[in-house]
């Protein structure tokens, strides 16, 4: 089941620090530079995967936490409403090696003479 709306989305105390204090330290960028396509000044790394992203959250940089290291994020204006941990995936799925076919035997051929050798 959804959260109640009238407890709003949730999001950690310590991220929405997070985000005031990169709004404080570059407000050229916050004002001005995130509606013109600049990159953020900082990454913000947190383990909080739960903390639905609000629209304030635009053009920030996160870096969400997997398990194992931290996930580079940018926020777009189609992530706004979802959590932060639906962008970082914790499971890499096994990669198998290609079958070699035993019945097709390669011959090396050699560049001097020109014939299988």
């Amino acid at each position: 089941m959804p959260r109640s709306i009238w407890k709003g989305p949730y999001v950690a105390v310590n991220l929405l620090q997070d985000v005031v204090n990169l709004a404080r330290k570059h407000p050229e960028w916050w004002n001005k530079g995130r509606f013109l396509g600049q990159k953020a000044p900082e990454v913000i790394n947190t383990y909080s995967r739960a903390s639905t992203i609000l629209p304030d959250f635009l053009a920030c940089r996160f870096g969400v936490h997997n398990g194992k290291s931290f996930i580079n994020l940018e926020v777009q204006e189609a992530m706004v409403g979802h959590r932060l941990g639906e962008f970082a995936p914790t499971k890499v799925l096994p990669k198998h090696k290609a079958k070699e076919s035993t019945s097709v035997v390669k011959k090396k051929i050699n560049p001097k003479t020109g014939k299988a050798g």
